[in-house]
């Protein structure tokens, strides 16, 4: 039929993935610690050199809320970093706070990740995943529905970046009140970056274990016709 292509899922370009993929590094990782270093050099506060710093992944929700005319939960989530770094400057001028403000909303992404193993029909790892994907959430839910398998990896998931999450806010705890403040931004990014590179490691071996990625990426289990 002509119109079926038309009705598969199309995906983004790998232009398109490469310029998210960019500028998430440079305005959530780069942009940050490189400011507060820069605001450093000129004899800033680290209060305020943490808190200025920080403003560079809430202007880029802002734009692309204002792009796309919404705000997703990742973009909420950031926006809601940033006022709780402003107030925590505000009241406290207390630089160690400012330096935990984010491993602390970790934990509770990390519990609240655990927890959907429980409290939820599916685990916050597969609803994520839905979001992200909502050509393939036919495809996806069928899959949930008929295979043992399928959904046992999204739950081992789950409890992988939920551990994994509360793991590494409590290092970025540690370093914040063990560690020179000025030391701190930089081995934090660091350990973010790390991370999030080797749960994204494990996660696809994972899938590509269980089958997912080659029956929804490769073209081997293409979507119902509409």
């Amino acid at each position: 039929m002509r119109d079926e292509p038309a009705r598969r899922c199309r995906r983004p370009s790998s232009s398109a993935m490469l310029g998210d993929m960019l500028g998430t590094l440079l305005f959530d990782f780069a942009a940050p610690v490189g400011g507060y270093y820069l605001l450093r050099a000129f004899d800033v506060a680290p209060v305020w050199a943490l808190t200025l710093s920080g403003l560079p992944p809430a202007l880029r929700v802002l734009y692309l809320a204002g792009r796309h005319r919404r705000v997703d939960g990742m973009g909420v989530f950031v926006l809601l970093i940033v006022a709780v770094s402003l107030a925590t400057t505000l009241l406290t001028g207390d630089a160690r706070l400012q330096l935990v403000r984010g491993a602390w909303f970790s934990v509770l992404i990390g519990v609240w990740m655990l927890a959907s193993l429980w409290v939820g029909r599916r685990p916050t790892t597969y609803q994520a995943t839905l979001a992200l994907l909502p050509g393939r959430a036919d495809a996806l839910e069928a899959r949930w529905a008929d295979t043992a398998s399928f959904r046992r990896v999204w739950r081992v998931l789950a409890v992988v970046w939920g551990v994994g999450g509360l793991l590494h806010s409590a290092g970025s705890i540690v370093m914040a009140y063990t560690l020179p403040v000025d030391v701190v931004p930089g081995l934090d990014t660091g350990l973010s970056i790390g991370s999030f590179v080797l749960l994204q490691v494990v996660t696809q071996v994972l899938l590509a274990r269980e089958g997912t990625l080659n029956r929804l990426f490769r073209g081997r289990d293409q979507l119902p016709a509409a």
